[in-house]
């Protein structure tokens, strides 16, 4: 994967749909502070759009109606892949550090 390339090529959107529920999992746990505000506004107003009846062409429209749905799907593709492959690069050259309760699991309390 490229992370210069601002749009997935075809063959990467597999590993993109894939790493995607890690990264928002990291962000969750605040593994990963990177939070991408962009992204998440691009899906609530790409999955508004698409559920919403009201196109700026109409579904009735042979070809034309399903085109502007595509469209805006790919553009929550390209947000998505930026920060997917920001993600899995922080993720390569980071090590995550355990957490408190994995502290203890390694460090059993000793008996006095």
């Amino acid at each position: 994967m490229n992370p210069l390339r601002p749009t997935p090529k075809l063959r990467e959107i597999p590993t993109l749909v894939r790493s995607s529920p890690t990264m928002f999992r990291d962000i969750l746990r605040r593994r990963y502070r990177q939070i991408p505000v962009r992204t998440l506004a691009g899906a609530f107003v790409s999955l508004v759009y698409l559920i919403n009846p009201l196109d700026l062409v109409p579904d009735v429209i042979p070809f034309l109606g399903v085109v502007d749905d595509s469209l805006v799907f790919g553009l929550f593709l390209a947000l998505l892949s930026s920060d997917v492959k920001k993600y899995l690069i922080w993720k390569k050259t980071t090590l995550i550090q355990p957490t408190s309760k994995d502290d203890r699991s390694l460090n059993p309390p000793t008996s006095r």
